[in-house]
């Protein structure tokens, strides 16, 4: 099953079961109220919480300072994805604030996310490297195994041949995404 929603404020989805997802939310204005490993940490583990009580499996993610980025796959129920991204943004925005880890005078935490629908092998592989290799992209590390917050470390370490080909086979300049972060 299949459907499209739009909606006045925010980007339309697609909504289609057992679809493989890829995922961008960013802060409010781009602040990096993220940029403490505690705050990381609690959105890290928000998200997989909120997707694991969903039913979604996420298959690689990476957390930075002012965004996110999540390949996921959908349940049967790809309806609820506005539902368990809200949660993730309310809980870690209450932590946030909670904890004074939100950058002084910001009026909100968080903005907006976008997902998009997987079609094809090419584009699943592309988007996992793209993944990974984001805190690279952004300057927070030069070897994306050195970065904690994301997917990275643990695959390479148990799947390095299949990174290694992925990174090979499908380089980034293939890849036109907006990612202004």
């Amino acid at each position: 099953m299949e459907t499209y929603k739009t909606y006045l404020h925010n980007p339309p989805h697609l909504f289609r079961e057992n679809a493989i997802y890829f995922i961008t939310a960013s802060t409010y204005k781009k602040v990096r109220h993220f940029k403490n490993p505690v705050a990381k940490t609690f959105l890290r583990d928000s998200i997989f919480r909120a997707f694991g009580e969903s039913g979604w499996t996420i298959i690689d993610w990476v957390v930075l300072d002012n965004h996110y980025h999540l390949l996921v796959n959908a349940t049967e129920s790809p309806e609820r994805l506005p539902k368990i991204i809200r949660n993730i943004h309310r809980f870690t925005a209450t932590f946030v604030n909670k904890n004074g880890l939100a950058v002084k005078g910001a009026a909100h935490i968080w903005h907006n996310y976008w997902d998009t629908c997987i079609k094809t092998v090419g584009a699943f592989y592309t988007i996992a490297h793209y993944i990974w290799r984001n805190p690279v992209k952004h300057g927070y590390v030069t070897d994306p195994f050195n970065w904690e917050f994301g997917s990275f470390r643990t695959r390479f370490t148990s799947e390095a041949d299949y990174c290694a080909k992925i990174m090979a086979e499908y380089p980034l300049d293939r890849l036109r995404l907006r990612d202004d972060f």
